[in-house]
């Protein structure tokens, strides 16, 4: 396949935007419709339940935040659930041009995920992917690639753009301005002696959920309170927003007023019919004969600015952190926006830094993707963005160490518990192909168990228990089965190595015993 081959597509079941909702039976938990047509056969079905922007569920920083999953649905079941009919339709799509029968038997997957997304929650997608069909759990790994959203919208940016004139050493940061999550992440380009680019994650990346969802929320707040001006009151008193209006007002808004929002014009709405209203003008919330304008003053105030302000500070906070940036282009369905391009500009044009919008930033990602599958080694460098180790005993230090702490061994040696073992450093660059070993002796025919701990803190964590000043979590356990080996009788040592690849997007280990490697299944769930 070469470049010029990459399709998208484009026509989706009564789908002209890029919004999926999904609707659930409250009776079997089963998926009755997905797409545009979910959100019209609310009115239908007389038991559902609807369900949107559930990629955010994934988001741990959100967690208490987005209400809780109806139905005992769990996260894998949800996002599985919309992968199967999303991959059904493109069988069906490909089919049509040409493609032979289980095509996809034969195909490479590459899935997408937000650069601030935690190792948990990219197993969570592997799994997903699984569980719809997409792969078997036999299959190769490598059947089913994951790589960040702003790492393939950057391979998206240089194929496509004819404004990437980056050269040896100079910086750009990729801003993926998606529905749910913004992501930052900055590469340094470095050519080969060939003139090929080859780009390194210079410095650890960032993100956020301030997306153009959080916009739409602010609208629908806005709308509500001008709304509740003008709605009869009920028979007990009270002031009822009926939800079918209010969707419908929400639908126009995110489908034809949004995207024309670059602040310099008014946006104009027809009410919906549904609504009961005492009066068809009311100049107090810009409501004339039925059609409601929207000030450019009031969209910048309660419906953009407090989700641009965050963006764009964002931007300013990640630029801190490099030495020779050049240009910072701006991709996804929310980079796309005029208004956000225009505050960008005006932030960062002082500094001699180009803010550039590629054609079609909204499929930056996706295609971007495809180019991944194809050149999986563009992406050369990565830097973590937590500390990895494992939990050992140290030496006792009784000026630092709780007294708690503190353990004797059989052989009278004073050690400290709970210590934290670093295994990848918080900042530093890792090759995608860097391997981490460590060489370990465990005794027949015991199984050898782990726990792997991750901190976000600036400093390195001293202890796999959190403090006042240090968060830990748990990433995962391990367990290593121990095979059965042949004239190695029960009490035997047995060298074991524990290789583990950090570079990659998803967390990777392997051990090794008696010459043979085994694929080490990791359990997030700990």
């Amino acid at each position: 396949m070469t470049d010029k081959e990459v399709t998208d597509i484009s026509k989706w079941p009564g789908q002209p935007d890029y919004s999926y909702p999904k609707l659930y039976n409250r009776d079997n938990n089963k998926l009755i419709q997905w797409g545009r047509s979910a959100k019209a056969g609310k009115s239908k079905f007389p038991n559902i339940t609807i369900l949107q922007q559930f990629k955010l569920y994934l988001d741990d920083n959100l967690e208490g935040v987005v209400r809780q999953l109806p139905l005992d649905l769990t996260v894998t079941d949800i996002i599985a659930d919309y992968l199967e009919k999303f991959f059904g339709y493109i069988k069906i799509d490909m089919t049509k041009k040409g493609f032979h029968n289980n095509f996809e038997k034969q195909a490479r997957f590459c899935l997408t995920v937000p650069a601030m997304w935690s190792d948990k929650s990219k197993q969570i997608m592997r799994e997903a992917a699984i569980q719809a069909g997409l792969i078997n759990s036999t299959d190769h790994r490598d059947r089913l690639m994951l790589i960040s959203e702003p790492e393939a919208a950057a391979l998206y940016c240089e194929k496509t753009c004819d404004k990437f004139n980056m050269q040896h050493g100079d910086e750009f940061m990729i801003c993926d301005a998606g529905g749910g999550t913004v992501d930052l992440i900055v590469f340094r380009v470095e050519m080969d002696s060939n003139g090929n680019r080859k780009f390194r994650e210079s410095t650890k990346g960032i993100g956020k959920s301030c997306g153009s969802t959080f916009i739409d929320r602010n609208f629908r707040k806005h709308l509500r309170k001008k709304l509740k001006k003008v709605i009869r009151r009920s028979p007990n008193g009270t002031i009822e927003i009926p939800d079918a209006p209010l969707d419908h007002m929400m639908d126009i808004f995110v489908d034809n007023l949004k995207p024309l929002f670059d602040g310099t014009d008014d946006l104009y709405s027809d009410i919906s019919m549904g609504f009961d209203l005492v009066t068809k003008t009311e100049p107090s919330i810009g409501l004339d004969e039925g059609t409601m304008t929207f000030t450019k003053e009031e969209m910048k105030k309660h419906v953009f600015d407090p989700v641009i302000r965050e963006v764009v500070q964002l931007c300013k906070d990640l630029q801190k952190e490099t030495k020779s940036l050049k240009a910072i282009f701006m991709v996804g369905g929310f980079g796309s926006s005029s208004y956000l391009y225009s505050q960008m500009e005006k932030e960062f044009a002082p500094e001699h830094i180009r803010i550039v919008q590629p054609d079609r930033p909204e499929m930056a990602v996706s295609r971007g993707a495809v180019y991944f599958g194809m050149y999986p080694t563009k992406i050369a460098t990565r830097i973590p963005r937590t500390w990895y180790g494992i939990e050992i005993t140290n030496i006792f230090d009784p000026l630092i160490d709780p007294p708690e702490y503190k353990i004797t061994r059989p052989d009278g040696s004073i050690r400290c518990d709970n210590r934290f073992s670093t295994y990848v450093e918080r900042g530093k660059p890792l090759d995608i192909d860097s391997c981490i070993s460590r060489n370990y002796i465990t005794y027949y025919p015991s199984h050898t168990a782990c726990t792997f701990y991750a901190s976000e803190s600036d400093t390195e964590p001293r202890y796999t228990i959190s403090n006042n000043t240090t968060t830990i979590r748990k990433v995962f356990d391990f367990e290593i089965p121990m095979p059965p080996l042949p004239n190695v009788r029960p009490g035997d040592p047995v060298p074991l190595t524990i290789k583990m690849y950090f570079g990659e997007v998803e967390l990777r280990v392997e051990a090794v015993i008696d010459d043979q490697t085994y694929a080490v299944v990791c359990n997030f769930n700990a």
